[in-house]
């Protein structure tokens, strides 16, 4: 997921769509490496990282350019997840842009039973749908269905257990994405209105370019990129969470 642009309109498309492709298309537990980093499997496990909802703003060169907001709930003895991105640039009377993404999942055991998304690219609609069944998912995208391993993690970021893998569910394009992930070492960066300090990681694979942080107790707090016109696209935590 990476677009902006200030001067023209097909550049600044272009660095939305990048902002969402990486953003949408990623991932530590404390001491823990990211080969053996556990999947989240209960509704009580993310309470106890996040509360109810973690909330991020989105940057480009320092300007910010939208939201990124994470909910979780139980509905039906499963942990149910609500993602939105929004994202506006304006560019005096000339030009006036918007992105929306809105995800909704449905996890058990670990495990994703249902998957929704839906995106709004400045009036132009898409829809996603992934239904577990049997020992696959099931993805549907308009008339066109496809079929994935059962056991991968979507690109929300939520879930400290997208470090371990090496495939992921882009929830942009409904196809498993290459990670090959690698940890840079501890830093700090903003969180929650401080300076916090953080596990950083570089995604590798078909995200090279991005990096991704979590603090001590697993808990994902940003992350960085470029987008095509080598700005930098910053993703920061005002919540924390927990």
């Amino acid at each position: 997921m990476n677009q902006a642009v200030f001067y023209r309109q097909t550049s600044f498309r272009f660095v939305i769509i990048a902002v969402l492709w990486l953003l949408i298309t990623i991932p530590v537990w404390a001491a823990v490496s990211a080969s053996t980093a556990p999947r989240i499997t209960t509704p009580e496990q993310v309470f106890a990282l996040y509360g109810q909802k973690v909330e991020f703003d989105v940057y480009r060169s320092g300007r910010s350019i939208g939201s990124h907001r994470l909910e979780f709930s139980e509905e039906q003895g499963m942990l149910r997840v609500d993602v939105e991105m929004d994202l506006h640039i304006r560019v005096l009377a000339v030009f006036n842009y918007r992105y929306n993404y809105q995800a909704i999942e449905w996890w058990k055991d670990g495990v994703l039973q249902q998957l929704e998304v839906q995106v709004n690219d400045d009036g132009d609609l898409t829809r996603l749908s992934a239904f577990l069944e049997g020992d696959q998912l099931r993805l549907v995208e308009g008339d066109e269905t496809r079929w994935l391993p059962n056991d991968l993690i979507t690109t929300n970021h939520w879930n400290i257990a997208i470090l371990s893998q090496e495939a992921v569910l882009n929830t942009l394009t409904g196809e498993s994405s290459r990670l090959s992930v690698e940890f840079l070492g501890d830093t700090k960066a903003p969180a929650g209105g401080e300076e916090v300090a953080v596990r950083l990681y570089r995604l590798g694979g078909e995200l090279e370019d991005t990096q991704t942080w979590y603090d001590e107790n697993g808990r994902w707090l940003g992350m960085e990129f470029s987008a095509r016109d080598d700005s930098r696209i910053r993703l920061i935590n005002l919540t924390i969470g927990g």
